[in-house]
């Protein structure tokens, strides 16, 4: 299982809430619901107050192997998902790491 794991910052101008409500709207739905490859996709949203967060948004995509996530990458429906993103989430701060999980308790 691999994934990647997404941290989030804000566009200038937009507000915790009005991000979280953009990055889950029918829209990015419909987008990254259709990455090839894609069996889970978690958003963990920030509800420490503003100031004390490293970040806005942590998101997850998990794929059943490197190759599914190489696949995603390039495909047209990941460019699809960027260009939408680009309404609420500051590009340029945020960033993206490709993983494999190793579970340690439970």
């Amino acid at each position: 299982m691999s994934k990647i794991i997404f941290v989030h910052y804000r566009k200038d101008g937009i507000t915790r809430k009005e991000m979280t409500e953009m990055w889950s709207d029918d829209t990015q739905l419909a987008i990254v619901s259709r990455l090839p490859g894609l069996t889970k996709w978690v958003q963990n949203h920030v509800i420490s107050p503003e100031g004390e967060a490293a970040c806005d948004g942590i998101g997850e995509l998990w794929f059943e192997s490197d190759e599914a996530v190489q696949q995603a990458i390039e495909s047209s429906v990941w460019q699809e998902a960027v260009d939408d993103a680009r309404r609420y989430i500051d590009l340029e701060k945020s960033g993206a790491i490709i993983v494999t999980e190793k579970k340690m308790v439970g």
